[in-house]
This record gives structure tokens, C-alpha cells and sequence, in this order.
């Protein structure tokens, strides 16, 4: 409860005021609350310390004085007019006070209403600990879900205003900043220098590269992402610029469209480099059915059994990562392994992929019903 409230507050509270005092002429309306206070505290002391009724002759206290001076800057007193100059004075100098800066106020207001942008430059340059991603399209799209849905905060710089993504963005609650993210004072602005990441993930590689060094030449230990569409490209940005989080998209993606062409179980496929050798890992969801030989496997019998690793379990609606050895298996269970293509064929042979459950109960994903031998 204490830190939903912690993060309305930064949210609602904290971060609007820091980005409205952060617009363009804050400094000017800042000097200008800074007399009103001045002339509001003087104001009450006047009153508390000269003002005497006209009628009765008595003197206001604090508390009454404090209500006189609120009541003066909407035009408005529940006393009569004085008589002394000073406190005639604040009867005249607090309504025009009030009206400068309520109208100063509301004029930014309006300004904020109608420029989007520079509000959400505004806005931007007070994140901390944020990741910020360059370019907004498909890709990046998924990027922002993502980073939102692991409990983190993004900024978005995007080149063209009329990008039809923007809104959604925008609907997510994170600040689009219209412009080029090549800028050292663009990327100022949305506060690089306290940012967790930058993630550039334009369309365009030289821009990506662009980004990628100009980040590093602000903020030296700042964590890098970079998007490359040319595989060679991104094998010399990794060796050549010592930034290790390059992602080739067809690097990235060969090996599930790879998947998905072949008659192996998968779901999900990616390469790594270890050792100067390249291998595949894999991972892939499983449905227990009743028929199936699995039903009463532990899960650390499984993962003797076939050779794999068992990466979660649902099983009665709960949903467990990493699940124990001794959590047996029932029929309706869901679990997701990672293993070689044959231990996903010889899984596949005795339950049938979750995605091919369908095909399953229409009689077109045939399984064994006898059970394995143990090894």
C-alpha cells in the first residue's frame, strides 16, 4: 500500500510539478511566486500587527489575519476597510499580486494544454533510472510494452511527428520527445546522464551506430542497446566499439523462422557463441494430456529421463517458475523445457506441444500411450 502510494505521488504529484517548473519562463514564474510569498507573509503580519477595527477598535489575530489576506486575492473581505496606510496598502497590493500570478499560472497552463511536446520535454527530463528508447515503430513498439511490463519507465525520441504509434505510446503514460536522438542536447534533455539504458532501435543502422557512440561520448558507463539489421555490421560494432549488446535481427530471427518451418516442437529459438562454437537453445511449452505415458513423472524424472530442463509448471491454475524435482504430473498440467530438437521430438511423441493441442484432439497429432523406457 506505502509504495503504490510512493508511486502515485512520484507520478501524479512530484514529477508533473518538477516538469511544469521545468518549462519554458519557470525561472521568471518561479521569481514571481517567490514575491508573491514574500508580499503574502507581510501581508499577514501588517494585518496582525496594525490593523484595528474601524468600529470596535479590536485586532485581528493570526489565524483571522491569515483568512483576511486568502480572502483579499479572490476580492473578497469579511472586514472593514482600514484606515491605517500599511494595512490599506495590503488591501490593495494582495488582489493585484493574486491576479499576476493566478493569471501567470493559468496562462502556462493553457500553453501546456495546447504544446503536447513541450510539455513532454518537460516531462522527459525528469525521469531517473529510465530506459530510453530511439525510434518508434513494430520493433521498438514491443520494446516499450515490454520494459513497462517489467516494472521499469521509458522515454521514447522519436524523428517524425506524425508517427501513428505515437498515441499508443502516449496511452502507456511515457513522454515521446520529437527529435532527433543524434543530438547530444536531445539526449540532455531526456536526462541521459541518470538514465539506466539506451536502447536505439531505428530502422536505419548508421543512426543506430550514431546513437549508440554519442550515448557512450555523454555518459561513458551508460548500458547501450543497439538494433542492426546487418549481421557482419553488428559483428564489427561488438569487436570494434566494445558495445556487447548488439542485436542482429536476422541473427536473431533466422532460427525461429527455422522452427517454425521444420516438424520440431518449438516454440522459441535463439543461437549463442561459446567457445568459438555455435549452438541452439530451445524452448518449447508442453500440454499434459490424460492418454499420455507422462502422467505421474516427476518433473526431476522428466529431466533425467529425457535430458532437459524444465523451466516452469503450471499445474490448478498455479503458475511456478523454476518448479521442484519432486512436483508431479497430472493431466490438464502445463510445463515449458528446454532441451536438444531430439528430446523435444521423444517429449513430443508422448504429449503433444501446447500449441499443437488442437491438432491433438482432432486426431492429427497421434501420441504413444506406453510408457518409456527408464534409462
Amino acid at each position: 500500500m506505502k509504495k503504490n502510494l510512493l508511486l502515485w505521488y512520484r507520478k501524479y504529484v512530484h514529477r508533473p510539478t518538477l516538469a511544469f517548473f521545468r518549462m519554458p519562463g519557470a525561472r521568471a514564474f518561479g521569481g514571481l511566486l517567490v514575491v508573491f510569498g514574500v508580499i503574502f507573509v507581510l501581508s499577514v503580519l501588517a494585518l496582525r500587527l496594525y490593523y484595528i477595527h474601524p468600529e470596535t477598535g479590536e485586532r485581528l489575530d493570526t489565524f483571522s489575519a491569515v483568512y483576511t489576506v486568502f480572502a483579499l486575492l479572490v476580492f473578497e473581505t469579511a472586514i472593514p476597510f482600514p484606515r491605517f496606510w500599511l494595512t490599506r496598502l495590503v488591501f490593495l497590493l494582495v488582489p493585484f499580486s493574486g491576479v499576476l500570478v493566478l493569471g501567470n499560472g493559468l496562462v502556462r497552463i493553457g500553453h501546456t494544454l495546447l504544446n503536447r511536446e513541450v510539455w513532454y520535454r518537460a516531462m522527459a527530463s525528469t525521469y531517473k533510472d529510465h530506459t530510453i528508447v530511439c525510434g518508434l515503430g513494430k520493433v521498438s513498439l514491443r520494446v516499450i510494452r515490454w520494459i513497462l511490463d517489467l516494472g521499469e519507465e521509458a522515454v521514447v525520441i522519436e524523428r517524425d511527428a506524425d508517427n501513428p504509434m505515437i498515441p499508443q505510446v502516449e496511452h502507456w503514460g511515457v513522454p515521446v520527445v520529437i527529435a532527433d536522438a543524434r543530438r547530444p542536447e536531445v539526449l540532455e534533455g531526456v536526462n541521459i546522464r541518470q538514465a539506466e539504458s539506451i536502447i536505439a532501435c531505428t530502422n536505419d543502422d548508421l543512426v543506430n551506430l550514431s546513437v549508440g557512440l554519442q550515448a557512450r561520448q555523454l555518459v561513458p558507463g551508460i548500458k547501450v542497446v543497439l538494433r542492426m539489421l546487418d549481421a557482419q555490421m553488428a559483428e564489427n560494432v561488438r569487436s570494434g566499439f566494445d558495445i556487447r549488446t548488439v542485436f542482429s535481427i536476422p541473427e536473431i530471427s533466422a532460427p525461429v523462422f527455422a522452427a517454425a518451418a521444420t516438424r520440431a516442437p518449438l516454440d522459441h529459438a535463439f543461437t549463442y557463441t561459446e567457445g568459438g562454437e555455435q549452438g541452439l537453445v530451445t524452448i518449447t511449452k508442453f500440454a499434459v494430456v490424460e492418454e499420455s505415458p507422462l502422467v505421474g513423472y516427476t518433473l526431476g524424472q522428466l529431466e533425467a529421463e529425457f535430458d532437459v530442463a524444465v523451466l516452469a509448471h503450471r499445474q490448478n491454475g498455479k503458475f511456478t517458475l523454476h518448479p521442484g524435482n519432486d512436483a508431479v504430473l497430472q493431466a490438464g498440467d502445463r510445463f515449458i523445457v528446454s532441451a536438444s530438437i531430439e528430446a523435444l521430438n521423444q517429449i513430443a511423441a508422448l504429449t503433444p506441444p501446447r500449441r499443437e493441442l488442437e491438432r491433438y484432439q482432432q486426431g492429427r497429432w497421434p501420441i504413444q500411450t506406453h510408457r518409456p523406457r527408464r534409462r
